[in-house]
């Protein structure tokens, strides 16, 4: 198992200003700590697993899930991060997303199905590694 308790409030306090939260929109961070899945990581908009991985924390990213009528399984970005680069991460996507979204009306869920995985990969991984 990996921490998701500290990952959820690191996150949390991260993007608690609520100007900031507006901008964003509605968004459903999923969080799990081990292969169970409690936390339905798999159907956030921005799911996180938390695995341990020969004693090391590592967290996968999927994007896209939904547990709405519209359901849809998050797809997994690639390769995982450190607990450290997480946040990091989850930043790296929302700034894509707000870069990229066609208006202000578009939610992450929607911007996400339209434009698919691979921008929000190429900011994840960087162009160079997203080609690979």
């Amino acid at each position: 198992t990996a921490r998701s308790i500290p990952v959820a409030q690191a996150i949390q306090h991260r993007f608690a200003d609520p100007a900031r939260q507006e901008a964003i929109g509605p968004l459903a961070i999923k969080i799990s700590g081990c292969i169970n899945a409690c936390g339905h990581h798999h159907v956030g908009h921005i799911g996180i697993l938390g695995l341990d991985r020969a004693g090391v924390e590592n967290y996968q990213i999927t994007l896209g899930g939904d547990g709405t009528e519209d359901a849809a399984l998050g797809e997994r970005t690639g390769p995982g991060f450190a607990y450290d680069q997480i946040v990091p991460a989850v930043e790296r996507i929302l700034r894509a997303y707000l870069a990229l979204r066609a208006g202000r009306e578009e939610t992450f869920l929607q911007a996400y199905r339209r434009l698919g995985l691979a921008p929000f990969k190429e900011a994840l991984y960087g162009a160079e590694r997203h080609a690979a």
